[in-house]
C-alpha cells in the first residue's frame, strides 16, 4: 500500500511540476543541404528584429544579436545567395539587403493528459515504453523582407509553424535544453526558400 502512494506522490508530482512556458531561441544552425537555386548576386543580412512583445526587453535584444550571427553563417552554408557581405561592404546595384523579423516565438509544456492515468494503471510501464509524458506546443511567426540598394522591396515572405507534439521519457526533446530549435529552423527555411522563389520569378 505504500508503495502505491509513493507511486501516487511521484506521478502528482510530476504532474504539477510538468506545466512550463518557453521562448524558442535556437540555435539557428546550418541548412540541411544546400539551395537548389542559388541566386547569381550578393546578399547583406540586416540586423534581425525580435518583435514578440511577450519577451522581454533584454531578451528580444540578447536573441536578436545571436539570431544575426547564426544566420549570416547559415546564409553563406546553404548558398542562398552568390555571396554574403557583411556592413561596412556597401550594397552594389544588383545587391540585396535582407530583413528578418520574428513576432512570435511561443512554446508551451503540459503535461500529457493520458499520462497520469496510463503510467497509474500500468505501474510506470506508460512511462518506460515511452508512452507520452508531457505535450509540447509552438507557435512561431516570422517574415522575411528582401530590399534592393536602393530600399524596394523585391520579396516579402511571412510564415508560421504551430504544432503540438508527444514527448515520451526516449525522445531527444524529453531533456532538450534547446526546445523549440528544430521549428525555429524549419520557420527560418520556409521564409528563404520562398523569399528565393519569389526574387527567381523576377
Amino acid at each position: 500500500m505504500k508503495t502505491l502512494h509513493y507511486l501516487l506522490a511521484g506521478l502528482l508530482g510530476l504532474t504539477l511540476t510538468g506545466c512550463v512556458s518557453f521562448h524558442p531561441a535556437g540555435p539557428i544552425g546550418d541548412p540541411e543541404k544546400t539551395a537548389a537555386i542559388t541566386q547569381p548576386r550578393a546578399a547583406m543580412l540586416a540586423d534581425v528584429s525580435v518583435s514578440d512583445p511577450a519577451i522581454d526587453a533584454d531578451a528580444r535584444q540578447n536573441m536578436a544579436r545571436q539570431f544575426t550571427q547564426q544566420l549570416n553563417r547559415r546564409l553563406e552554408k546553404g548558398a542562398y545567395f552568390a555571396q554574403v557581405i557583411r556592413f561596412p561592404a556597401r550594397l552594389g546595384e544588383q545587391d540585396v539587403l535582407l530583413k528578418f523579423d520574428f513576432s512570435l516565438l511561443q512554446g508551451k509544456r503540459t503535461p500529457h493528459p493520458g499520462y497520469f492515468p496510463g503510467a497509474l494503471l500500468t505501474l510506470t510501464g506508460w512511462i518506460w515504453f515511452n508512452g507520452p509524458i508531457y505535450v509540447d506546443r509552438y507557435d512561431l511567426a516570422g517574415q522575411l523582407s528582401v530590399e534592393d540598394a536602393r530600399g524596394r522591396l523585391l520579396a516579402s515572405s511571412r510564415k508560421t509553424i504551430a504544432v503540438a507534439q508527444n514527448t515520451g521519457l526516449w525522445d531527444t526533446d524529453y531533456m532538450n535544453p534547446s526546445l523549440g530549435a528544430v521549428q525555429l529552423n524549419q520557420l527560418v527555411e520556409q521564409l528563404l526558400q520562398d523569399s528565393s522563389n519569389q526574387l527567381a520569378q523576377r
